[in-house]
């Protein structure tokens, strides 16, 4: 017994030095020097740090102390020789195998949600297991070759072959024999029972850290680095299984939430002008199209390329936020209206649902198409797009075979866009009227494969921004020349689109799916900036009915289709969960806000981690971090909801309470 407590202890004090190692690297890495000014936040990150990894801890090692009271109770019982020493054979075997998976369990976790957080700047989330779906040999590629596999895998080993020595060492250790009575062999039995326990469970409220609340500082970083990172990994997976399984609130409730937020089912505005000419749509989603690296064009330094004069030509907001932070979760709120972002591959994915954009248009006796720089595989989209009604799907198989030059710019992800762009206008030409086209860009997606042609010079790049970017010039550059490549095939596109004959019949949009994210957050200043997004628009002046244009004027993905729906189609029936016309006048207070997973945003200021921060100014999303509190409906304005948003989505698939 003495021997297993003895292994417990060991190993627990070196895997907790591990997830310590991690901690430091990572507040050397992601938490800028000076932000925390209270030198206590950063000590009881540590402290609680090494709570989390107690926790998980001792339940890896409920196993050592089963066996332990087994050896305890058998040692008190005469039992044949050679039993003893199976026994003895089998433990040992056992429990270095054992402590071997899991110091490899506890270096592959500790580098991963590093590099985790230095790509998405959060924790380990459900977004992580959208990946299953995604292009496995292309992302176990960009893993190959960006990361340092080969080196971590060779420190598994190493330490690996360290605990199975350390091991071998503990239980070959002669101890002296103890022998205790009866009575003080129950008391300690029980004390290591409660201790264990303890241990477990945490002896007050933070030291439980679960996924309620283990947010102890109004900066996530901290809060994100404080976490083990199985522990993290263990809640993100019950978060997947949970939503997959959709648990919702009763329709009481979603009435209630209804009168106290807003309803989700609307009407569109009469427009004889839409209805007498039937413009066409094309709704572009791009790539990593974030203003956290657009803030830095200049006169000098032109990230946008092409597209920077139709951003100041045309309706730009820049105080605006993608619905999520990843590609599928952002592409299923704005063409799904789903917040369950792994609907197209789940349980539903052949159930049709109704009231999304498709079906909206279709209604309407639109055509609908979808042209993807991609495979039409990923995420199953091709099939589900298919069961909601889409007319045609155009993918980087149809457009390889299109356009010469399209396959040898195939990344692993797709082809350029400047393919998409080509298809995309032609299906303009020939389709003027009455048709809505979804594109989904590639190109600012690694592994970056950028064509070098028509480039704008991207020299003396500033240092603030490559402060910003990962520290590797290869690196850098391609983010920089990806970005400024699909921004500038996107301007192009719509110069020739604005010289064509249908110019005067087609709406364009064109959001990002999720911001840049490769470039570090300053906490300091861009708690909402660093996840924005612009929404920019063409509309022909023939079309320009009854503008109202407020350019510093917030909002989200929620707002897009509304704002479509007013300007393209005629009175009809829509769904939105508190989206509103952006180039209308306000008429509900309640719906001037723009919502993104890591924060949400109204006139007055963002909200995140339960409190509010006032914005710099009145026409940017960056924040001075000065904190005010919160009211009643602002405080809880988030969690409700995203109550109301999976009620929508459950009543629509026929599975409400």
């Amino acid at each position: 017994m003495r021997k297993i407590l003895l292994q417990i202890f060991i190993f627990s004090v070196l895997f907790i030095v591990t997830f310590a190692i991690n901690r430091i690297l990572m507040q050397n890495s992601f938490i800028p020097t000076g932000l925390i000014s209270d030198k206590n936040e950063i000590f009881l990150m540590y402290l609680l740090g090494v709570f989390h990894d107690i926790r998980f801890l001792s339940a890896a090692f409920l196993p050592f102390l089963l066996c332990g009271f087994l050896s305890l109770i058998f040692s008190n019982i005469k039992i044949n020789n050679k039993l003893v020493i199976y026994s003895k054979n089998f433990y040992f075997i056992f429990s270095s195998v054992y402590i071997i998976v899991l110091s490899c369990l506890c270096i592959g976790f500790s580098y991963a949600k590093y590099y985790y957080y230095e790509i998405y700047k959060t924790k380990f989330d459900i977004f992580m297991f959208t990946l299953k779906d995604d292009n496995t040999k292309t992302i176990l590629s960009i893993i190959y070759h960006d990361y340092p596999i080969l080196k971590i895998l060779a420190l598994m080993l190493i330490f690996g072959v360290f605990v199975f020595f350390l091991n071998l060492k503990i239980l070959n250790l002669k101890l002296k024999p103890v022998n205790l009575r009866l009575f003080p062999l129950i008391a300690l039995n029980l004390i290591l029972i409660i201790v264990y326990v303890i241990a477990l469970r945490g002896p007050f409220k933070h030291v439980a850290i679960n996924v309620q609340n283990y947010s102890f500082s109004e900066y996530s970083v901290v809060n994100d680095t404080m976490l083990n990172p199985i522990m993290a990994f263990s809640w993100a997976l019950k978060q997947y299984k949970e939503e997959a399984a959709l648990k919702v609130i009763t329709p009481l409730k979603a009435q209630e939430l209804k009168e106290k937020l807003f309803d989700y089912l609307h009407q569109s505005p009469i427009n004889l002008k839409a209805e007498k000419n039937h413009p066409s749509v094309f709704v572009n989603l791009m790539e990593s199209f974030g203003l956290n690296l657009a803030d830095f064009t200049n006169t000098e330094h032109n990230f946008l390329g092409s597209l920077d004069k139709h951003f100041k030509q045309d309706f730009l907001f820049k105080r605006f936020l993608s619905s999520s932070n990843g590609t599928i979760p952002s592409f299923a709120n704005l063409f799904f209206v789903s917040p369950f972002s792994n609907i197209s591959t789940s349980k539903f994915q052949k159930t049709y649902l109704d009231l999304t954009p498709i079906a909206v248009y279709k209604k309407a006796g639109y055509k609908v198409i979808f042209v993807s720089a991609g495979n039409g595989s990923w995420q199953n989209i091709k099939n589900y797009l298919s069961i909601l009604g889409v007319d045609e799907i155009i993918d980087e198989n149809i457009l390889m075979k299109e356009y010469n030059g399209a396959k040898d710019s195939e990344n692993g992800y797709g082809i350029a866009d400047e393919f998409l762009y080509k298809k995309v206008y032609d299906l303009l030409q020939k389709n003027p009227h009455k048709t809505l086209i979804i594109a989904l860009t590639i190109s600012n997606h690694p592994p970056y494969k950028i064509p070098q042609n028509d480039l704008p010079k991207l020299q003396n790049i500033p240092q603030t921004l490559l402060n910003m970017l990962p520290y590797e010039k290869d690196k850098q550059d391609n983010i920089i020349k990806a970005y400024t490549y699909a921004n500038n095939e996107f301007g192009k596109f719509l110069d020739k689109v604005k010289q064509s004959p249908f110019k005067n019949s087609v709406i364009i949009a064109a959001t990002g799916d999720h911001r840049v994210r490769e470039m570090s957050i300053d906490l300091n200043s861009q708690k909402a900036f660093a996840y924005s997004v612009p929404f920019y628009l063409y509309i022909p002046k023939d079309l320009q009915d009854d503008i109202y244009y407020d350019k510093d004027r917030v909002g989200s993905h929620k707002d897009i289709f509304p704002t479509l729906y007013a300007l393209s189609l005629n009175n009809v029936k829509y769904l939105s969960v508190g989206g509103r016309n952006m180039l209308a006048r306000p008429s509900d207070e309640k719906l001037e806000f723009g919502i993104n997973d890591a924060v949400w945003i109204d006139k007055k200021g963002i909200y995140s981690g339960g409190k509010g921060y006032y914005f710099e100014s009145n026409d940017t999303l960056k924040d001075m971090n000065k904190a005010f509190n919160l009211d009643v409906y602002t405080k809880d304005f988030d969690k409700f909801y995203r109550e109301l948003n999976l009620y929508q989505l459950a009543e629509r698939l026929g599975i409400s309470k």
